[in-house]
């Protein structure tokens, strides 16, 4: 119990420097407890990089607000902003992914064949106006039958880089391409 009662002792120290804006002191915490509740983040969002992030951020805003914070145990403080700001991550990633599977599911439209030269250069060049990446992506989807985990393999880019790309991809494809489909369409109709 002694050990734990310094502990709190020098928390609410170093907790008293920081509200005064002693970056020292501000780095001592970071030191101390930043490894730890990287750990801890992991446990909830399973990827590293994210939980180096979202440890980072609740430290951020920490500092931001170092003249404002009433902290009774600076641990417990900094657990459970860092457990709501991964739910936050958590939540925000969800309404994130449930978007694109909804973008992607309307965008799984294939490009008509035309035996038209004509329309094909049309195509080729809407296509060509694509960034490099999502071009290399569309192309390695649609033209050579690849699925987006193989994409993302051969392109060391994560699967959601992918399924974003395509998304982008076929909106600016539909859009530029609109006049095409209604010249088309008055054909056949």
């Amino acid at each position: 119990m002694p050990g734990n009662y310094n502990r709190l002792k020098i928390d609410e120290a170093l907790l008293l420097r920081i509200q005064k804006g002693d970056e020292n002191a501000f780095e001592l915490i970071f030191r101390k407890y930043y490894p730890h509740l990287v750990l801890f983040a992991r446990q909830y969002v399973h990827d590293n990089d994210l939980a180096e992030s979202l440890v980072q951020d609740v430290f951020v805003k920490m500092w931001e607000k170092k003249r404002g914070l009433v902290i009774k145990s600076l641990q417990g403080y900094l657990v459970v902003a860092v457990r709501n700001h991964c739910y936050n991550e958590m939540k925000r990633q969800n309404i994130v992914r449930g978007y694109e599977k909804q973008e992607v599911a309307k965008e799984q439209v294939e490009l008509p064949v035309f035996n038209d030269s004509v329309y094909m250069d049309k195509i080729n060049q809407v296509i060509d106006q694509l960034p490099e990446q999502r071009k290399r992506i569309f192309k390695m989807s649609r033209m050579d039958g690849l699925k987006y985990k193989e994409i993302a393999g051969k392109l060391g880019i994560s699967i959601k880089t992918v399924e974003v790309q395509m998304g982008k991809a076929l909106k600016y494809l539909r859009e530029h391409l609109q006049p095409l489909k209604k010249h088309v369409l008055s054909i056949f109709l």
